[in-house]
């Protein structure tokens, strides 16, 4: 092999590497709180544009998106990456559609799962969550 193509390969793994060490979720812009109240006028693909994050994960963060194709005013649409003025209530709830639980800074998926008395693979199934470890402050949980 000639150095040319020793080059080539050499710049090919760096970019990879370089492309993989870098990929984090997606972070909402700062001028979307974690806690979006619905206005009139809005729809989840809006609120996800402007706040700067994909709709998949705009649903991942609200579950309760897959059981319904309307959003009003005033209903409660939480940001993933979404910055905390002062911060937010995170704990557990109750709503039109049941008991939830907004995860907080340092909550495991295990200690939630102890909380409601069901078990880990119970609330990963439940919210479509594929790696235990990787939930985040301000996520919706259903038990």
């Amino acid at each position: 092999m000639n150095s040319k193509r020793i080059f080539q390969i050499l710049m090919v793994v760096a970019l990879l590497t370089a492309s993989f060490a870098t990929a984090t979720r997606a972070q909402a812009w700062a001028s979307c709180p974690s806690v979006y109240y619905v206005q009139p006028g809005d729809w989840l693909a809006k609120i996800a544009r402007n706040c700067g994050v994909s709709l998949s994960s705009l649903y991942a963060a609200n579950p309760w998106t897959a059981y319904t194709y309307y959003i009003y005013p005033g209903q409660v649409i939480y940001i993933p990456g979404g910055y905390d003025s002062g911060g937010y209530y995170c704990g557990a709830g109750y709503d039109y559609y049941g008991s939830y639980y907004i995860v907080c800074r340092g909550d495991t998926l295990g200690g939630i799962a102890m909380y409601y008395g069901v078990t880990v693979d119970y609330l990963q199934w439940r919210n479509g969550i594929s790696n235990a470890n990787r939930i985040y402050a301000g996520q919706l949980i259903r038990p």
